[in-house]
């Protein structure tokens, strides 16, 4: 007997099978045959499935981005720090003498606390130089001693000479009366007489010529002892101009803002009561919290993009969240060495003014800004990410029902993230962005 599955084309039927058993046949092989296209019916299916997810999942793991039109910023960011545009300097006043002892801080205010006009924000020790001063007063009084004795003295050497002064006139005039009766001497007493006159005149005039040589030498000396007291009047002064000196006042409304110094080991600290300042030494900023800029540089290339001005945006990096307006103030005119950095990389200072501040924005905070160079209008953007270069031309990949299709593009301008489409993408189509 043949078995139909082992043998699905049966040779003839031997003569005289009945019909019957040829119709189950036929009936057998036809299921087969329907069997088997159900069966590759089937795997063609699956295996298109299979294809089609596969093509799905790869699409759905591919970044995608729908093109879109507004205005495209171009922004170049600048680092820096903050600092006060309105502020005054305090520093420890220069002393016009040099003899005044150690300066020592006896009070300071606390940085970062807010002080008036007037109020007192630091007082150095003034004992020493209260006692420097006293000694100082008390050397003017001596030399004040020394001008009245001066005088004085003068006076009566001056009446002295004056007498001196009279008596030779006496005695010149005596000598002039005992000549005129010389006609009843002999000649010898007449010679005599005639010498005495001659020695009395010689006298007389002599003692005129050195009155005028006396009075001067007195107010010389007089002056001398005068010119002393005035340097020693003016020492006196001096300390006490420095003395009242010794108590610092705000000279403005603000936020007080200590300085520092490196103490020796080379650690760098900030000033406190009982540290001893030296004259010239900064003690400390007063600050108008209301009038603040970031002070930064720009990249000599770029700086020919950069306009006194011009809008930016800034940030803190203390205060993440923290956005301000603000506006190229200046710029600098020559380049500056990087410091450190190779010799070839120069900078331009740049200075931003905050125009709106709040609590948070404090000097020497670090600090970012984005400069507004320019701004494209009504532009079609795309990400930078999305664009592939080849050779001179770039393109995007444009999802299309049969999937991303390379397209050409024509680029405008771009701010480093995204990038102005001229030609080649529409608003509301879909690109691969990676």
């Amino acid at each position: 007997m043949t078995n139909p599955l082992r043998d699905p084309q049966p040779g003839p039927a031997p003569a005289g099978a009945p019909p019957e058993r040829k119709r189950s046949l036929l009936k057998l092989l036809l299921g087969v045959v329907i069997i088997a296209a159900a069966a590759g019916a089937g795997y063609y299916a699956y295996t298109a499935r299979q294809a089609a997810e596969a093509k799905a999942a790869a699409m759905a793991v591919t970044r995608t981005y729908t093109v879109k039109r507004g205005d495209l910023e171009v922004r170049l960011r600048v680092t820096g720090q903050t600092t006060a545009s309105d502020y005054a300097n305090i520093v420890v006043h220069r002393q016009r003498g040099p003899e005044s002892g150690a300066m020592v801080l006896l009070k300071l205010a606390t940085s970062g606390s807010f002080v008036k006009k007037g109020d007192i924000i630091a007082e150095i020790d003034p004992q020493s130089a209260k006692d420097h001063l006293d000694d100082t007063i008390d050397g003017l009084r001596d030399v004040e001693n020394n001008v009245k004795k001066k005088k004085v003295s003068n006076e009566l050497a001056m009446t002295s000479l004056q007498q001196t002064l009279r008596q030779a006139k006496a005695t010149a005039d005596k000598a002039r009366l005992d000549i005129q009766a010389a006609e009843i001497r002999t000649d010898i007493d007449r010679e005599l007489l005639k010498l005495s006159l001659d020695e009395a005149e010689a006298a007389y005039k002599e003692m005129q010529t050195d009155v005028p040589l006396s009075i001067q030498s007195q107010n010389s000396d007089l002056r001398n002892t005068e010119l002393t007291k005035k340097v020693q009047d003016l020492h006196v002064e001096r300390h006490q101009g420095d003395l009242v000196k010794y108590v610092m006042r705000a000279p403005m409304d603000g936020m007080a803002v200590l300085s520092t110094f490196n103490r020796p080991g080379g650690e760098q600290v900030t000033l406190a009561i009982g540290d001893t300042v030296r004259p010239g030494q900064p003690l400390m900023k007063i600050i108008n919290t209301q009038k603040m800029r970031v002070d930064g540089t720009v990249n000599q290339s770029e700086s020919s993009e950069v306009r006194i001005g011009q809008d930016a945006r800034i940030g803190l990096d203390a205060f993440p969240g923290a956005s301000y307006q603000a506006k190229v103030f200046s710029l600098g005119a020559l380049a500056v060495s990087g410091g450190r950095q190779n010799y070839y990389i120069r900078s331009i200072p740049v200075s931003l003014e905050v125009m709106k501040v709040d609590s948070r924005m404090i000097p020497d905070l670090s600090a970012s800004a984005d400069i507004l160079l320019h701004t494209q209008k009504d532009a079609t953007i795309v990400p930078l990410a999305a664009i592939e270069a080849d050779r001179d031309k770039t393109y995007v990949y444009v999802r299309t029902p049969d999937g991303f299709q390379r397209r050409e593009v024509k680029l405008g301008v771009d701010n480093g993230i995204q990038v102005a489409v001229l030609e080649g993408v529409k608003p509301g189509e879909v690109i691969r962005t990676n």
